[in-house]
């Protein structure tokens, strides 16, 4: 079975639980029809016996007697035609008298083609008869010679297959036995047309069955050879395509439903990835990039001091503050992007109370240090404690005023605000400059992002400060946004 198809299966498996239960109850019909029927037989064979035997033992005896033979003769063992017993008495002595029991105008009568004859203990045997009057040509039964036990039994004609079913019947007086023989033709014909009924019948039945099992499974199945299809256009990229979804809550709709939610997973899954594969093809782009300048102004500046500034002292000076700055330069951007890395790992991070309030306070006042003429001012609403690493919330907090700072003219003011909304902290920045496109606000958190127009970088900074802090807010389930 592992060869076939699930349909193929289905079917059947259905058609071999309908042919076990046709079967069974084929077989139990022919049974019970064939017990009611030898049932019936043995009924014929019972009131043939009667007929018969009055026959054989006073009309075959005794021809011409009104009641079936002459009066007075010893060698007569009538029956009574009405009980099938052997008459107690001839003419009231047991001899010359007619049997008890039998009427005048009494005259046996049996089924036609019925076989009888009494065998006695002194081995004669009393006149056989066939057909009793009728044309004669009737099968006689095979008896033997063993018969002669009181029992019910089955033989077969002489000549041809006919079959007989015979009563042996000992006579009350111990002299012998009565066998009667009926033909079980119609039997035979009732049972072997029962039969061919039931063969065409179950076929018949297994055809339908198997007909409409096969259009059931086909319809059942659709939705899965509709899922097998869409499976394959999912294989073959289109993400976009579903599962198509039964309007009843069917096993087919759960499954569908729950193909549909995997595939939505995975679509988002898979724009993520491209999402993130972009973003690292960019930030690599513009790593290169930035470091590539202090590099190569370093290495001109050593190309500098190797043509001769080594002996001129003025030169010389230029020469090594220009490489210690673009050195640390390219420090700092590396050890940026080593602290991207480490919260892109998700490392864990100290996880204790901190008071964002002094926090902001301390990165304004170094502020208000690094530029007195701006005027730079905090304010604070209730309470403002959270649990996470001071260190790294002070960097967000200082990159964010910094980064006000540097791409903001000079005469615009800067206001950090620290307030509790219900169980969150908020903390805002902002300034007075000229603001942010709306095209690039989506991309200021990603790293070497530059705006298009109304900022301008003057400190020669990393390009990672807005990056840093999206990944350290996120790393303390919390988020970042510029409006």
């Amino acid at each position: 079975m592992k060869g076939f198809s699930l349909r193929t299966r289905l079917v059947l498996g259905l058609l071999a639980v309908v042919a076990i239960g046709l079967g069974t109850a084929e077989v139990a019909t022919y049974y019970s029809v064939r017990s009611f029927m030898l049932n019936r037989v043995d009924d014929q064979v019972d009131a043939a016996r009667g007929p018969a035997a009055a026959r054989l033992l006073i009309e075959e005896r005794f021809p011409g007697a009104p009641f079936g033979g002459p009066r007075g003769d010893s060698t007569t063992r009538p029956l009574d035609p009405a009980t099938g017993q052997v008459a107690t008495g001839i003419g009231g002595a047991g001899r010359g008298g007619r049997p008890a029991g039998v009427p005048e105008n009494f005259s046996a009568t049996v089924p036609p083609g019925t076989y009888a004859e009494v065998r006695f203990i002194d081995g004669t045997t009393l006149n056989r008869a066939t057909s009793f009057g009728f044309d004669g040509d009737y099968p006689i039964p095979n008896l033997g010679e063993e018969a002669g036990e009181s029992a019910r039994f089955m033989v077969n004609a002489v000549d041809g297959n006919q079959r007989f079913r015979v009563s042996a019947d000992q006579l009350p007086d111990g002299s012998g036995v009565l066998l009667v023989a009926v033909p079980m033709t119609e039997f035979d014909k009732t049972m072997e047309r029962l039969q061919i009924v039931g063969v065409v019948a179950t076929l018949g039945v297994l055809i339908a069955v198997a007909a409409l099992a096969f259009w059931l499974v086909r319809l059942g199945l659709k939705p899965l050879d509709d899922f097998a299809a869409t499976a394959a256009s999912v294989a073959a990229g289109d993400m976009s395509q579903r599962m198509p979804v039964a309007t009843s809550g069917t096993e087919i709709r759960r499954l569908g439903n729950a193909m549909n939610e995997m595939l939505d997973n995975l679509d988002d899954a898979f724009q993520r990835r491209e999402k993130s594969e972009l973003q690292l093809r960019r930030f690599l782009a513009d790593a290169s990039h930035e470091l590539r300048t202090p590099l190569t102004s370093i290495r001109g500046y050593a190309e500098l001091f190797g043509r001769g500034a080594s002996t001129r002292p003025d030169d010389l000076a230029k020469v090594m503050g220009r490489i210690t700055q673009q050195s640390e330069r390219m420090s700092l951007i590396v050890e940026d992007l080593l602290l991207l890395a480490r919260l892109d790992q998700d490392r864990p991070l100290a996880n204790e109370p901190v008071d964002l309030q002094d926090i902001a306070r301390e990165v304004v006042e170094e502020a208000r240090d690094r530029q007195p003429l701006r005027r730079i001012s905090l304010r604070t609403e209730g309470l403002a404690e959270v649990k996470g690493d001071a260190s790294r919330l002070y960097q967000v907090v200082n990159n964010l005023v910094s980064n006000a700072l540097a791409h903001t003219p000079d005469s615009a003011d800067v206001e950090v605000t620290v307030r509790s909304v219900d169980e969150a902290v908020v903390l805002e920045v902002n300034d007075s400059g000229p603001g942010i496109a709306v095209e690039d606000q989506e991309h200021v958190f990603e790293p070497f992002f530059r705006s298009s127009a109304g900022r301008t970088r003057k400190d020669g900074g990393s390009g990672l400060g807005l990056a840093i802090v999206r990944a350290i807010v996120e790393a303390h389930a919390g988020s970042v946004s510029v409006g």
